[in-house]
């Protein structure tokens, strides 16, 4: 029969491994779920016409912003 102090043992290494799994289940679901989140990023936008008044976005920053 085993003692006392390994099956205390015992129990706090299946406590310890079950907390190790635990940890490695939410780092996987929060990679995935950032994965998912840069696929949509990286999808391209679909094309809206615009009218000839309409101010152009800016593709780069301001001159005065740039660090060189």
């Amino acid at each position: 029969m085993m003692e006392p102090e390994m099956k205390n043992r015992n129990s706090i290494m299946k406590q310890r491994i079950l907390a190790v799994f635990g940890l490695v289940e939410i780092v996987l679901r929060c990679t995935l779920t950032m994965n998912d989140f840069q696929g949509l990023m990286m999808q391209p936008k679909a094309r809206v016409p615009q009218s000839a008044g309409a101010v152009q976005p800016r593709t780069s920053p301001p001159a005065a912003l740039s660090r060189h």
